[in-house]
């Protein structure tokens, strides 16, 4: 049976990129990828990540996943099991907590790499440094810091480190993630992503870890777009392989919009696939780049209603002296109150018979006889006569037992201040009424509705309070939602809350078997930083394509070694 591809994933968070390349099975159901690293220095991420690790090992040996699931809903940790100890050992060796970028964090990575990758095969490495530097959000941060020197900041920089790895050990293929703000970013008055192109094609060169003359075209990279199959760097005009530069438009290509290859949110990612030269030489760029275009899903986008399938209604809940009986009676005033003020107060942005609309469904909520839902779900098995039959939602059951539901984790909804639920809930029935999420102060105007923020009326926080629409792929989760859910408010009025850690995980198509380690805000931050892994998927198909061409061309071609320290 041919070996797994090995996979390295640097910078993994919780392992969103790591987990698509695994899910790739062969017709007899081995794996296509096989993770050998995955670095990551944050703790609870990195918990996370190990975790997945012993999931996909326990899945793959003889053992029942028992282990796994009676963790996850109380049980012993499989690392006090003698039954799976081996496993979770090995998960530990595949899960490395390091920080790259000092020489400690480095050397360990090195040295593992070494003695555990095979140098005779092709391999992948794949990872997004930290992009706070580069995101549009960090940049206004750093302009508010009169000490800031974009040129000091270590983080524009961090991809080095992911560059030492491909100059010192060059995989056949990487792939490179990374927030839109890249192709903007400045050091100077030149724009970064020029240069960060330049030094993936020639990582040897960057780092000054040339190797051996024997290594050749080995030592360099093509870069290729997943949009775009007529652009790649550097592409070349004639005999003497001249480079002919991109276009700073043309850096637009290297964005990935996952709403538009079957995810259900609006998350645009810069993505860049290299493919060593002596592959693109066997192959050819043409074919490589048409091999590795993505076709997109413009005609059948993913919803939210649709990511949300199944999940189990919950209740937010009260900052103080919370009770179903207390939400209940605080949820009839707020929404009684809000009603009654619509009516009386005029606005210049909303007709009357809007806020008569919206006034009605809330009267009828304050009127309702609730349901009494939990704040959280708790795991347990329930009977289903028929399995998930759509595509989205068999990848969201994952290795579950087809015809049991209710297992559900991560999914416990937040409290609030009664402030806030009367301002959710205007937001939601808002939305339900009139269709999209209402605008700042424009249409969020009634004083009682206004937070305790100086700044409220000036224009700047027109986005504070936004619905998740159920008719439209979600807006991107970012780490932010760890901070409050003010911008990610669940679009039923009757759960009036924000949204939940496996609700958030849903958005960016994590299965729900995917345990997430640690607090509920560092749970959030994971999933806000994650790649999606249904579209990791769908990339790490098309690097096969790749390999599996390359292996064609050169069934026997040994690898060189590795350069030695």
């Amino acid at each position: 049976m041919t070996k797994p591809v090995q996979l390295v994933d640097l910078f993994a968070g919780p392992g969103g990129l790591g987990e698509g390349f695994s899910s790739i099975r062969r017709p007899d159901h081995s794996r296509q990828f096989k993770t050998l690293v995955s670095v990551e220095k944050e703790a609870s991420a990195h918990r996370t990540l190990t975790l997945r690790a012993f999931y996909r090992l326990l899945l793959d040996s003889d053992h029942s996943m028992d282990a796994y699931f009676e963790y996850l809903q109380g049980g012993e940790h499989p690392s006090k099991r003698d039954d799976v100890k081996d496993l979770w050992l090995e998960a530990e060796q595949e899960a490395l907590r390091l920080e790259l970028g000092g020489e400690n964090g480095n050397h360990a990575l090195e040295e593992r790499l070494r003695q555990s990758l095979d140098h005779d095969r092709n391999w992948v490495l794949i990872g997004g440094p930290p992009c706070q530097a580069y995101s549009v959000v960090g940049r206004v941060r750093n302009r508010g810091n009169k000490g800031y020197r974009p040129e000091e900041d270590k983080r524009h920089f961090l991809y080095r480190e992911y560059l030492d790895v491909i100059a010192k050990f060059r995989p056949a293929v990487f792939v490179m993630e990374n927030v839109r703000g890249m192709l903007t970013s400045r050091i100077g008055k030149e724009r970064i992503f020029g240069q960060i192109l330049e030094d993936l094609r020639y990582p040897a060169m960057a780092t000054g870890h040339n190797g051996p003359t024997s290594w050749g075209s080995e030592r360099k990279y093509t870069i290729f777009s997943l949009e775009d199959d007529r652009v790649y760097f550097p592409r070349t005009t004639g005999l003497f392989d001249t480079p002919e530069p991109l276009e700073e438009d043309e850096y637009n290509s290297f964005v990935i919009k996952a709403e538009e290859h079957g995810i259900p949110q609006a998350r645009h990612r810069v993505i860049m696939v290299g493919v060593r030269n002596d592959i693109v030489s066997s192959i050819g760029a043409q074919t490589i780049a048409a091999s590795l275009k993505m076709a997109s899903t413009d005609d059948d986008k993913r919803t939210v209603e649709q990511a949300f399938v199944g999940l189990p209604p919950l209740r937010s809940g009260l900052s103080r002296d919370d009770s179903y009986d207390a939400w209940k009676a605080a949820i009839k005033r707020v929404a009684t109150k809000v009603a009654n003020e619509l009516l009386t107060h005029p606005s210049d942005h909303l007709q009357y018979a809007d806020r008569a609309r919206i006034a009605a469904e809330l009267h009828a909520i304050a009127q309702a006889q609730h349901e009494e839902l939990p704040r959280r779900h708790e795991p347990r098995k329930e009977h289903r006569p028929v399995g998930p039959t759509e595509k989205l939602e068999r990848w969201y059951h994952g290795v579950q037992d087809p015809n049991i539901n209710g297992l559900w984790y991560n999914h416990e909804a937040r409290s609030h201040m009664e402030e806030d639920l009367a301002r959710y809930l205007y937001c939601a029935c808002f939305a339900e009424v009139m269709g999209y999420s209402p605008i700042g102060t424009k249409e969020i105007y009634l004083d009682y509705l206004a937070p305790m923020h100086a700044n409220w009326k000036s224009g700047k926080f027109a986005d504070r309070f936004k619905v998740v629409l159920k008719d439209q792929p979600s807006k991107t989760i970012t780490s932010h939602i760890s901070k409050d859910g003010h911008y990610y408010i669940h679009y039923d009025p009757k759960q009036c809350r924000s949204l939940t850690v496996r609700e958030a995980a849903r958005l960016q198509t994590f299965p729900d078997d995917y345990y997430f380690e640690g607090n509920r805000t560092e749970q959030y931050v994971q999933v806000g930083n994650a790649v999606p892994p249904l579209l990791a998927r769908s990339i790490a198909i098309k690097v096969m394509k790749v390999l599996e061409q390359a292996q064609k061309k050169n069934p026997h071609q040994p690898r060189s070694s590795v350069l030695e320290a």
